[in-house]
């Protein structure tokens, strides 16, 4: 802990006013030094806290090739955490949970740190899109970052901890394109009920659409700064009043509701792993790559997996089930590299084809646009460096109390849900607006692949200045893209490529968006804090008449940036669909024992962030699933007399 009280003392030393006079730097370092010994008692009980979680997380075993288990599960994430909790619940199944990437730990679930963990290349897959003439033309190479999550809890352990589920149209309109009203809201329903503890109570509440006893906590963000507070004032004045976006209706400006418990980030793997370490019949493989499915090409049936550990190739099998829960876009390139995909695409790549099959097509996901930051005269933003500063109090206060400006999942305080082209009706949004008290940084650009001359040209002058942000989201996009393999190496990264705005409609409401984000920012509750737009025309775009559609076009190619939504790519849909790869119970149509439950089942995108979906889908598969085998163990689906213990 010494260096630890030496930086701060020297950060403090850096910081005191030369001006101030001798009592003034004398009484500044009184109050920092009484400040270093409060912030050292609130670091070893941090790490105190760290060992305690440390001691939660399951081992990581090592099967032997030869191996059976009952189930086979290929990926720890919002799908992978879930299915093994629930599946493991059976007593007398052996399942095996594969993942590839490491233990979570306590600095992960910091949640305003959560962006600058992408600088970590060994918690994501460090993926990007093919390069691009029509969208992230700011980025290096002109490629949007994907920065999926490759530890346990996956993205959930990464992302920005949005608790959205979507409009209940997005549901129904699974059900009537698969004909299966069991994937309609009313079904979907009881699963965002069982996987959430619904303890939100600063924002407006339907509570008889909300869950309170299952393993995620979704609550209030503890912190607010002044400027969220005028965010829900806008919408009031523009008739956009705060709703339960989770409940009946979506439209309008609210607060955020989160997936955290005491100021920390609740993943998947702490939600739903941490509370299960005792039993027995579920084993885990971590730092472990899925390089193929086994599959008897005669029976057409899976019989299990290899992957490569420690350089050592193993091979294990599966009595019943292998279940991809690797994610959008490692579940399809998994079947690609096991022989199912498109017939000439796979046979470009050399691999024998086993099941001709759309996978890859029906790529989905959310763009947004990060050119809209704010100064404003006054004070009250969250400003990332100062937190770190020895007089300021935030960062004690989080270590000992988990609370303050620390516990603002990435800055996002807000958010909105609106149609653009309706914006007085109740027509299911096509818009969402992100709101942040947190002004934007350096590091934060860099995360997103910025191009030094793009940083300089647009968002130097904000630079930890103290404002807003607001990001414009299409939140349901009509362009459709596609994954391929690159080759046929498991370790090499696929082709993603998402087409975003090949549908001219996307930019469209893109440009709506900006501007009725702007129409926000000049309310009377934004005006109080004299905010005003920051930054000079885009680089590439001063041809352009300001603000004008062109000069906007121009920005939200330029500044654009993927949500890492991607969905779709597995489609779920009826055995007659040709577009289809999975049917309405998950299972790869083709090939018998092997079944898809993650985002890339999506038919269509849903109006939310794809967190609580993905989990509220694992939680359907692994009632069926165990409807399936005859076993009722914690289903809600086979009338289960028990409860499930999670």
């Amino acid at each position: 802990m010494s260096k630890f009280l030496t930086i701060f003392l020297l950060i403090s030393l850096a910081t005191i006013n030369p001006t101030s006079g001798h009592y003034g730097i004398v009484n500044n370092l009184w109050k920092t030094m009484s400040h270093i010994i409060s912030l050292e008692f609130g670091g070893i009980k941090f790490l105190a806290d760290f060992f305690q979680y440390k001691s939660k997380e399951l081992k990581n075993l090592t099967p032997n090739s030869g191996d059976r288990y009952d189930f086979i599960i290929v990926g720890a994430g919002a799908a992978g955490a879930v299915m093994a909790a629930r599946l493991s619940e059976i007593q007398q199944a052996k399942v095996l949970l594969i993942e590839a990437g490491g233990q979570e730990n306590l600095i992960m679930d910091i949640p305003l740190i959560a962006m600058y963990l992408q600088y970590d290349k060994n918690i994501h897959w460090n993926y990007a899109t093919e390069p691009s003439n029509s969208y992230c033309l700011g980025m290096e190479n002109h490629q949007c970052t994907l920065n999926y999550g490759k530890v346990m809890g996956g993205s959930t352990t990464l992302n920005a901890m949005m608790a959205t589920r979507g409009n209940m149209r997005d549901y129904n309109r699974w059900a009537e394109s698969t004909n299966d009203e069991s994937w309609s809201y009313e079904g979907m329903l009881k699963y965002f009920k069982k996987l959430e503890k619904y303890d939100v109570t600063k924002a407006p509440v339907d509570t008889e659409y909300h869950g309170y006893d299952g393993p995620v906590h979704i609550t209030d963000v503890p912190y607010r700064t002044p400027y969220v507070k005028s965010w829900v004032k806008a919408g009031e004045e523009l008739g956009l009043p705060p709703v339960d976006y989770n409940g009946q209706k979506q439209r309008g400006l609210n607060y955020l509701q989160t997936n955290q418990l005491n100021g920390e980030r609740v993943s998947t793997n702490k939600a739903y792993l941490h509370r299960i370490k005792q039993r027995k019949n579920l084993h885990v493989s971590m730092f472990s790559h899925v390089d193929r499915i086994l599959i008897d090409p005669e029976r057409r049936t899976a019989f299990g997996v290899e992957f490569t550990k420690e350089e050592k190739k193993i091979q294990v099998l599966a009595n019943k089930e292998v279940i991809l829960c690797a994610g959008p876009i490692n579940s399809p390139k998994l079947l690609m590299l096991s022989g199912i995909g498109l017939q000439d695409h796979l046979k470009d790549i050399g691999i024998p084809l086993l099941q001709d099959s759309p996978v890859g097509e029906n790529l989905m996901d959310h763009l947004t646009f990060l050119g809209l930051n704010f100064l404003t005269n006054d004070t009250g933003s969250i400003l990332a460096p100062d937190l770190v500063k020895p007089n300021n109090p935030a960062l004690n206060d989080y270590l000992i109390n988990r609370k303050g400006p620390l516990t603002v999942p990435t800055g996002i305080e807000g958010v909105g849900y609106i149609n653009v082209d309706s914006p007085d009706s109740s027509e299911p949004p096509n818009l969402e607006i992100m709101f942040s008290g947190v002004n934007a940084n350096y590091y934060q650009f860099k995360i997103t692949g910025l191009t030094d001359a793009h940083y300089n040209r647009s968002f130097a002058e904000v630079n930890n200045k103290h404002g807003f942000q607001l990001w414009p989201v299409m939140i349901q996009p009509k362009s459709r893209g596609k994954i391929l393999l690159r080759d046929a190496n498991p370790k090499s990264s696929p082709k993603i490529i998402p087409n975003h705005f090949s549908d001219p409609d996307d930019i469209r409401v893109g440009i709506k968006g900006i501007k009725l984000a702007l129409k926000i920012s000049e309310t009377d509750a934004f005006k109080q804090h004299g905010a005003r737009l920051a930054h000079p025309a885009a680089l590439g775009c001063e041809h352009l008449e300001l603000y004008s559609d062109p000069y906007w076009e121009c920005a939200l190619r330029t500044l654009s940036q993927s949500l890492w939504h991607h969905s779709g790519a597995c489609k779920m849909g009826q055995e007659s669909d040709p577009t289809a790869v999975v049917n309405t119970k998950l299972q790869v149509m083709g090939v018998r024992k092997l079944r898809v439950v993650d985002a890339s089942i999506m038919p269509t995108i849903p109006t939310a962030h794809l967190n609580l979906g993905t989990m509220a889908i694992a939680e359907k598969a692994a009632d069926m699933i165990k409807c399936e085998w005859g076993f009722n163990v914690g289903s809600t689906l086979c009338l289960s007399p028990r409860q499930s213990d999670i």
